[in-house]
């Protein structure tokens, strides 16, 4: 059984998925198959990135373009709004507001029940 089996046969709901996957996105084999994985567990594993890039280094001067694509997927449109408008204006004195005004930054409980309910919702499927 590898990674990605083990830890889909010990959940009971959405926050369990999120926890599992935390656990193991950055092993290389769940990253190896992560383009087969189902796109709502990609969308979840992007997120945990994204949620643990911004944590160590903040807004970075890259492409948030998968994060906003998983963002939109799962219907935090703010979060996904306030990355576009950081890529479209990355200019150094607006990274702060940008920051700041990231859900994830704001209301960390709303935004992680969030995903919880969209893991909830496949898992159900």
């Amino acid at each position: 059984m590898n990674f990605i089996d083990k830890a889909l046969s010990e959940i009971t709901n959405g926050e369990d998925l999120v926890q599992a996957m935390a656990d193991i996105y950055e092993h290389a084999e769940v990253r190896k198959e992560f383009g087969n994985l189902p796109s709502w567990i990609q969308n979840i594993i992007t997120v945990i990135d994204y949620d643990t890039e911004l944590a160590m280094n903040g807004l970075d001067f890259k492409s948030y373009k998968n994060v906003i694509e998983a963002l939109t997927d799962m219907g935090l449109i703010e979060e996904a709004k306030v990355l576009t408008a950081f890529e479209n204006d990355s200019s150094q004195e607006n990274t702060d507001i940008y920051y700041y005004n990231l859900a994830l930054n704001n209301d960390y409980e709303s935004f992680w029940d969030k995903v919880y309910s969209y893991a909830d919702q496949n898992i159900k499927r």
